[in-house]
């Protein structure tokens, strides 16, 4: 067993990793004690339904103890899931889906005690607008201990430290002269990368179920006060929980081809772009703003470093100008559209392909409570925004059959 002492708010915690079959026979214990455990899981990423997804590990966590458990102990996870034990988890809808994916049937459980929904109840702002925010760290931060984010920053440290080979390339020079060329590894690539026994992962992973217990604990009053609307809040997550896992089916030869059509059209305006106007990034600012002056366009607005404003709103607005030449509008036109095209390629045709599942299901995350005003939310991929078939997508139709 892996052990790390630490503290939060002034209190000794225990983390603890199982490494060893012997090890199961404490976890086991330690379940068996408790009626009430925060619950977390660590994985390869967010989808549990791609093919290339993995889960990394599965914690419990009482007050001041926590347990990891490696994912290969997979009669063991599902023995615990098994157990009356209550749980308690923050998005716990997400973890039992992994678990659930993981071992390959639906195991039924559902969390007695949710800590994301009474956050926003008490706050349904988020951190950029000036609320705590309502993830476990930043609520953590806020009503646990200001230092309750130290084991995130650790395992971030950790993922900048992983090194990533790079195939046939070598160093031509330096002390490193002859040697095969490796890359920081990125943070998003870090989760799938790096040792489950890495001192900042088990640290990370087992702080998450032990933070829910505390932030459970300190909600209490919270719950108490909207009792109805948190019962309210949590069938409706329940029942986001089954949109997802259900999904829909995707055309798959419909979406490849139009993703086929979305990238040959914009390059044609790209290219348009490139050789009638000398513009050779459309996704450059000041490339923008340099071919429109020339073309004689009338700019206004500048960015606080000193550029000119290149939006999607001024763009349009320079296109309807009565004093906008045909070549301003032209080029314009062609920015706007390349744009476009890529945008929809890239969040929605080639985001369907690459988050299906094995049987061609998109399993798109549905957010109960996201803004202000409680509405809900897709994403990953966002298909709530699904942009309407307008006529340029009947041109791209038509040429592509």
């Amino acid at each position: 067993m892996i052990r790390i002492t630490d503290r939060l708010a002034g209190k000794r915690i225990r983390f603890h990793a199982a490494t060893s079959v012997r090890d199961l026979y404490e976890v086991r214990d330690f379940i068996r004690d408790h009626d009430l455990l925060g619950m977390d899981t660590e994985s390869t990423g967010i989808n549990c339904y791609r093919p290339d997804w993995r889960l990394r590990t599965v914690q419990w966590g009482h007050k001041f103890d926590a347990y990891v458990v490696p994912a290969r102990f997979r009669k063991f996870i599902s023995w615990a899931f098994e157990q009356p034990v209550k749980l308690i988890g923050h998005n716990g809808p997400h973890d039992i889906r992994c678990i659930d994916e993981y071992l390959g049937y639906e195991t039924g459980v559902v969390c007695f005690g949710e800590t994301y929904i009474p956050s926003h109840h008490v706050d349904s702002r988020g951190k950029d607008v000036g609320g705590t925010g309502h993830g476990l760290k930043e609520l953590s931060i806020a009503r646990i201990d200001r230092n309750a984010g130290k084991w995130d920053i650790a395992r971030k440290e950790a993922f900048k430290e992983i090194r990533i080979a790079m195939p046939g390339e070598f160093y031509k020079s330096g002390p490193n002269k002859g040697q095969p060329k490796s890359r920081k590894a990125k943070l998003t690539e870090g989760w799938a990368l790096i040792s489950w026994k890495h001192p900042a992962m088990i640290a990370y992973a087992a702080a998450d179920p032990l933070l829910t217990y505390w932030l459970w604990e300190k909600e209490q009053h919270l719950l108490r006060q909207f009792r109805k609307l948190y019962k309210f809040d949590h069938r409706v997550q329940l029942a986001c929980d089954r949109l997802q896992r259900r999904g829909i089916s995707l055309d798959i030869p419909y979406t490849e081809r139009l993703s086929r059509a979305y990238t040959r059209k914009a390059d044609s305006m790209i290219d348009k772009a490139c050789e009638v106007y000398g513009c050779g990034n459309i996704q450059s600012t000041d490339q923008v703003a340099t071919v429109l002056i020339g073309l004689g366009a009338e700019l206004h607005e500048l960015t606080p470093t000193g550029k000119w404003k290149m939006n999607a709103e001024i763009l349009r607005d320079l296109m309807d100008a009565p004093y906008s030449s045909g070549k301003i509008k032209d080029f314009i036109h062609c920015v706007l559209i390349a744009k476009q095209l890529i945008k929809r390629r890239e969040s929605y045709t080639e985001a369907m392909l690459r988050e299906k599942d094995v049987n061609g299901r998109v399993h798109t995350s549905l957010n109960a409570l996201v803004a202000v005003t409680s509405r809900m939310s897709a994403s990953n991929p966002p298909l709530q925004q699904l942009p309407t078939k307008d006529h340029e997508d009947e041109v791209m139709w038509q040429s592509e059959e």
